[in-house]
């Protein structure tokens, strides 16, 4: 319950700060872009589809890598730091989601005042396992390097085929490759497969992390 808590009071609030630090961005972008055309697209839909993956890919890492060895460290147990760096991802996942929701219905009233145009976003839950995919694979990826230090690479394939359903249902962040017509056959399906995706990367996570040698970080 403390790692639970450190993680949440250290990264959400970090987290917040960005969120909210992006969003402010891309309204000035925005805005400068309809001074020389039309706004067409979503700037937000443009970082939350694109870029909020990679930086909770980031996280995912940062968990692993970076605060394991710490908490190790201090005493605590490796199973101790995954069911609680686990519970984590999840809430981190509802928070990023929340913050994506909030900025789509800021940004469509002020397109709505500016008579801007914006293109289709998806629906909350399948934001909600992008972020929980990638954060998960974040971890999966750094805990296999963490333990076969350049054989973790071999994580890495295995890593693209597991975030890559989750884009399946959320316009702007691009087709899947060879079977681009297939979410059309799936329809709800992809959200459950997405699902499948979090618990194979986050009990490969657990197999690899859960005895794997750990070294204080000190940069």
């Amino acid at each position: 319950m403390k790692i639970f808590r450190h993680l949440t009071i250290s990264l959400l609030v970090f987290c917040a700060m960005v969120a909210a630090g992006a969003f402010a961005f891309v309204l000035v972008v925005t805005f400068v872009v309809s001074a020389f055309r039309d706004v067409e697209i979503s700037a937000w839909n443009v970082v939350t589809s694109q870029i909020a993956r990679w930086f909770l890919f980031w996280i995912g890492i940062y968990v692993i890598h970076n605060l394991l060895p710490i908490a190790v460290a201090h005493g605590r147990t490796r199973r101790e730091f995954l069911a609680a760096g686990s519970a984590f991802s999840v809430v981190l996942a509802l928070l990023m989601t929340l913050f994506a929701w909030l900025g789509f219905l800021v940004e469509g009233g002020i397109y709505s005042l500016m008579d801007w145009r914006a293109d289709e976003h998806g629906l909350p839950q399948a934001y909600f396992l992008m972020f929980l995919v990638w954060c998960a694979v974040g971890m999966f990826c750094a805990a296999a390097f963490g333990r076969f230090g350049a054989g973790g690479i071999f994580s890495v394939p295995i890593g693209v085929v597991l975030v890559a359903v989750t884009t399946a249902r959320i316009p702007g962040s691009g087709n899947l490759p060879f079977i681009r017509n297939v979410p059309s056959y799936l329809g709800a399906g992809w959200h459950l497969m997405s699902l499948a995706a979090f618990l194979v990367a986050l009990a490969a996570t657990w197999v690899i992390a859960r005895d794997m040698p750990v070294r204080l970080r000190t940069t």
